[in-house]
């Protein structure tokens, strides 16, 4: 990515503390959401990709809703 203040996080774990976890990081940064949830065949680990711009303080975070002005921040 070209924005110096986007980051990607990488989460693995079970489903449910995954999904919690990529959630818990949208109430503290600008965040794409939860990204595509990938399994492993034959593994009880999930894998699930948020980006979050870390621009924005902890507390000011969420998700973007596209049709807004602040859509404006690139987040896959």
């Amino acid at each position: 990515m070209s924005d110096e203040s986007v980051i990607r996080i990488e989460i693995r774990g079970h489903e449910k503390a995954a999904l919690e976890a990529a959630h818990r990081i949208s109430h503290l940064f600008l965040s794409s959401g939860p990204c595509r949830l990938r399994r492993t065949p034959g593994k009880d680990e999930v894998q699930v990709l948020v980006y979050a711009d870390v621009r924005r303080s902890p507390g000011e975070g969420g998700y973007v809703d596209p049709d807004s002005e602040e859509a404006g921040v690139p987040l896959p």
